[in-house]
């Protein structure tokens, strides 16, 4: 008990390393999605930079990546993350398959929709670190007018 609380332990929720680029790219992120259309650039030259980050942190098991990489779909309001990718391999291996995998009539492609996302965080945040910018966004007069009926709408549909 000792070593462990000098040591911090080996507890795999341990934070990991510096989320500011992370956080940077979120923030960036939902400026352009509030509209910042100048920041399109920026979102794409950064997305392979962030994918790498994110990965490497749920890789880690750092509990505060699994807040983030929700965020990082819900604030593309219908956003996938495709199960295939690296970031969305990372995701599964943290949480198994405690999140819905869409799976698209039109290709077969296996992703994580924003809104099973959303529910999934929902029922497990306290599980994890929170993600302030994620609660700012729950709050938005948007997100509770239009996005999480849309959520509710098509989590309905594909159950």
């Amino acid at each position: 008990m000792i070593f462990s609380s000098i040591f911090g332990g080996c507890s795999s929720k341990q934070p990991t390393g510096d989320f500011a680029f992370i956080d940077k790219y979120l923030t960036t992120w939902d400026e352009f999605a509030q509209g910042n259309n100048g920041l399109a650039p920026v979102v794409k030259a950064d997305a392979r930079q962030f994918g790498a980050e994110l990965t490497a942190a749920l890789n880690k098991a750092d509990s505060r990546a699994p807040s983030r990489f929700v965020f990082y779909a819900v604030v593309q309001v219908g956003g996938f993350i495709p199960l295939d990718s690296e970031l969305g391999r990372a995701f599964h291996e943290r949480v198994g398959d405690a999140v819905p995998i869409f799976t698209s009539d039109k290709d077969g492609k296996q992703r994580y929709f924003a809104g099973d996302l959303y529910f999934w965080w929902e029922a497990h945040k306290s599980e994890f670190v929170p993600y302030p910018l994620y609660d700012d966004w729950k709050r938005r007069d948007f997100t509770t007018n239009v996005v999480l009926k849309m959520y509710e709408s098509a989590s309905k549909n594909h159950k």
